[in-house]
């Protein structure tokens, strides 16, 4: 593989793509990343149960041939399997989202199962997680800041909500806009928070740099 080959993912990998982006690339609305770790690529229209109805609107292509017709796929390269992400033209950002399995797809369900029974951490990674914007986005830009985590806190609920370093200071902004991800994806996508995972409800950590350690909020009436 080249030097200069960005996606983890072999070239010759078959990609499927809606046909009317090899016309069209700009109308492109969102990608896919299966548990296999194959790409969907598409114009917004659905595959379906109809085989002869998905030929017409699908075709499949190499990845190499696909990332010429799609470049800012690269933005994605080490988007964990099992994601996907919608393409906002406007902003040239990706918009990461956990899609939903099917409930009929016994398939998807039994690698579901298996993602709980394999978590080692409290809850689940099906658990819904709130991260600040800053987190769930992916600009295309070549200056686009890196992300990282700042701020961790396990609700009493048990619920997390993680806040990135584009927010100033979480404690000072109390209105933070988030979005939400699977707790799993997110351990994939940020694993300097796996060490956190097993605090109690009620528990806030924060950190003064992307590299530094965490460190524990303790208030002040405790």
């Amino acid at each position: 593989m080249s030097e200069d080959w960005l996606m983890r993912q072999d070239p010759r990998a078959a990609v499927i793509v809606a046909q009317s982006l090899v016309e069209h690339p700009e109308r492109l609305e969102y990608v896919l990343l299966d548990e296999e770790d194959d790409w969907l690529v598409s114009d917004g229209s659905k595959l379906s149960g109809d085989a002869e109805r998905n030929r017409e609107r699908y075709a499949s292509m190499c990845l190499h041939d696909t990332v010429e017709l799609v470049p800012q796929l690269t933005a994605l390269a080490e988007l964990p399997a099992g994601m996907g992400a919608n393409w906002n033209a406007e902003t040239a950002t990706w918009e990461l989202l956990s899609p939903t399995d099917p409930h009929d797809d016994e398939e998807a369900s039994a690698r579901r199962a298996a993602r709980v029974a394999d978590w080692p951490h409290p809850g689940s990674p099906t658990d819904k997680a709130y991260l600040s914007l800053g987190l769930t986005e992916i600009a295309t830009a070549a200056d686009a800041p890196a992300r990282g985590v700042r701020y961790a806190n396990r609700e009493e609920d048990g619920t997390w909500m993680f806040v990135g370093f584009e927010v100033p200071d979480p404690d000072e902004q109390t209105e933070v806009e988030v979005d939400t991800l699977e707790l799993g994806h997110v351990a994939e996508l940020y694993p300097d928070v796996v060490e956190l995972l097993d605090a109690e409800p009620g528990e806030v950590f924060f950190r003064e740099a992307p590299d530094a350690e965490w460190l524990q909020v303790i208030d002040d009436g405790e």
